[in-house]
């Protein structure tokens, strides 16, 4: 029987512990003793700094918003108010000419 790499797919004995073509561990048990090494060996991510507390009263008054438009309400005014002016124009065009 024979083991084949997980790397590079080649086979190997069945006695080896390292692929024999790229080095890679054919144990599984190995290999996850190796990658927990590497995760070791690599640089902890930074903690973000904890936000400061801000005991002050000042920054507590509440700040004036403007309120929310609603566009699509004004879009629709303006578009009827376009559509009765364009057939206004168009009954005055027409009963002007006949």
């Amino acid at each position: 029987m024979s083991k084949r790499c997980p790397e590079c797919l080649q086979t190997n004995e069945d006695s080896r512990i390292f692929c024999s073509y790229c080095g890679a561990a054919l144990d599984a048990d190995i290999r996850l003793i190796q990658d927990i090494e590497k995760l070791k060996a690599q640089p902890a991510k930074a903690q973000p700094a904890p936000r400061k507390v801000d005991d002050d009263d000042i920054d507590d008054i509440p700040r004036r918003t403007e309120p929310k438009k609603d566009f699509r309400l004004i879009l629709w005014i303006t578009l009827g108010l376009l559509a009765v002016a364009a057939v206004a124009a168009a009954a005055w065009f027409f009963l002007k000419n006949s």
